[in-house]
């Protein structure tokens, strides 16, 4: 008995041991896999808060968008050659970058810019523009057809341009007196631009 009752005693205390180890192991096992999983969602925080840090950062450095759009209206008048024309009637100016008393547009940062623009000539007149940008004429556009009539002409051009560049619409070197005719029941002389694309 008393060898019968130790046999049992060694057995149970064995087997006590096995399962206390096991348990032991599963508690190791289920700690690590949680220690992996709170490291992974660790990372995967810290890279979302980088990515919203940047987001941040670039609205920040964007947080408005660069575009006007002004025009002439109710008036007829001339300009002679090389002359700025002035579109005094602002209709949108966002970042206030456009100047409705001088006529120009002085871009706020580096980048490509689109510009636009439309001349109403008077009957038997003509106009011719060109948009310049630092002294650089970069596109043209006008009527020189005098037989009668009121006309109009448009042009749209992309540009580089450096921050603090100017760009403006101006009469042409090579015509004489640029007669316009902007009324509200014939198209508009008009004039507008926004930045496309920003460069580091």
């Amino acid at each position: 008995m008393e060898i019968g009752a130790l046999a049992i005693i060694v057995f149970l205390f064995l087997v006590s041991d096995c399962h206390s180890k096991s348990i032991q192991q599963q508690n190791a096992s289920v700690d690590e896999s949680q220690d992996e999983r709170i490291y992974a969602l660790d990372s995967t925080i810290k890279r979302l808060e980088a990515i919203v840090e940047n987001v941040t950062k670039s609205k920040d450095r964007n947080e408005k968008p660069v575009m006007f759009y002004a025009k002439i209206s109710g008036r007829s008048f001339t300009l002679q050659v090389l002359s700025t024309v002035v579109f005094e009637t602002v209709i949108l100016n966002i970042g206030g970058h456009y100047d409705q008393y001088d006529g120009i547009f002085v871009a706020p940062r580096k980048g490509v810019y689109m510009f636009s623009w439309t001349v109403s000539i008077g009957s038997g007149s003509y106009v011719v523009t060109e948009l310049v940008v630092e002294e650089k004429n970069i596109a043209g556009t006008g009527n020189t057809d005098t037989n009668g009539g009121h006309h109009s002409a448009s042009m749209t051009a992309l540009c580089r341009m450096d921050k603090d560049d100017h760009a403006f619409i101006r009469t042409a070197s090579y015509s004489g007196a640029n007669i316009f005719y902007s009324n509200p029941n014939y198209p508009q002389t008009s004039f507008l631009g926004m930045l496309v694309f920003e460069e580091k």
